[in-house]
């Protein structure tokens, strides 16, 4: 456990993955411990030799038992609630495999890691995405794509027809991560709540900085019970990842927020134009570590995207 980092404990022993071996596991957990007991118990009979479950701390005095009877699964028992993009982060800091299937205790055994896998191996791709389908065998539409409808970011969610496609983010969080690129593009920004803005952010990033998303229609899993609709409210989240993505020019010169765009956001959103400075000037504080990664502007990145993959 990082000094000072009290959100967590951890109980089991690591079970480190060899490079190059089979992908570990980070379970997230919506369902109850019965549930996931039997779900743990078909990840280890596939061979997954490393299982990180990431579960609230009132699950402690049943994991224990777990531990002794699947020894290669650990518990990272949550000492208050964390946004599922803090939760991955941590996951992905405890695994050392070189790639990490992230995956919901509601959630069928994934099929087709093996081509998922080969996928990674692209010098720039960073996470692959299956393709998913509801739990009355419904398929999903898993390829999110960004477009500008009068001058505004629209996200559309369409399906994934052909062996593969690109995808701004994966869909609920799912997907084989590369676990040294995750990592090296920032993971998640915790300072964002809301999970929807917490994704597009990570996918702009990871597109703005040179990286790909993708999902393959190959590597398949279905919801045994789906999850609730995402909030996509214009909140103080939608505040933070516009300031860090959408608000970026990036020229000759190097990426920057211009002045103006702080109190045009804090005017066209409603939200109040103290609270959007404040934002804003995270951002650019921000932007100060990161400025030299961005590839390509952000409006450029969402023009090209309907003219190459649509």
């Amino acid at each position: 456990m990082p000094e000072g980092d009290d959100r967590y404990t951890i109980v089991g022993t690591r079970n480190r993955g060899r490079p190059g071996s089979a992908p570990g596991v980070l379970l997230l957990n919506r369902s109850s411990r019965l549930l996931r007991r039997d779900l743990i118990a078909e990840l280890v009979e596939r061979g997954y030799r490393e299982i990180v479950s990431v579960e609230p701390q009132e699950h402690s005095y049943t994991v224990e038992s777990l531990t002794r009877e699947f020894p290669q699964v650990r518990f990272l028992l949550l000492t208050r609630p964390l946004s599922v993009g803090a939760q991955i982060n941590l996951g992905m800091r405890q695994l050392e495999t070189d790639s990490v299937l992230v995956h919901w205790s509601t959630m069928e055994p994934p099929q087709g890691l093996e081509r998922a896998s080969s996928y990674l191996s692209r010098q720039k791709t960073v996470i692959v995405a299956p393709q998913l389908r509801g739990e009355r065998g419904e398929a999903l539409p898993v390829l999110q794509a960004p477009a500008l409808q009068r001058r505004a970011l629209r996200v559309l969610s369409l399906p994934l027809r052909g062996d593969r496609g690109p995808t701004l983010f994966p869909f609920d969080f799912v997907g084989v991560y590369d676990r040294r690129l995750f990592l090296r593009f920032d993971g998640f920004d915790e300072e964002i709540e809301n999970p929807f803005w917490q994704k597009l952010d990570f996918g702009f990033r990871c597109h703005l900085w040179g990286g790909e998303i993708v999902a393959a229609s190959a590597f398949r899993a279905t919801y045994r019970s789906m999850p609730e609709p995402e909030d996509q409210t214009n909140d103080w989240s939608y505040a933070r990842f516009f300031a860090k993505n959408l608000a970026v020019r990036v020229t000759e010169h190097g990426a920057r927020i211009p002045a103006w765009q702080s109190l045009l956001f804090a005017i066209r959103s409603g939200l109040g134009i103290p609270r959007s400075a404040a934002v804003f000037r995270a951002a650019a504080r921000w932007l100060q570590t990161y400025e030299s990664r961005f590839a390509i502007d952000p409006r450029t990145m969402v023009e090209q995207w309907s003219v190459d993959h649509v």
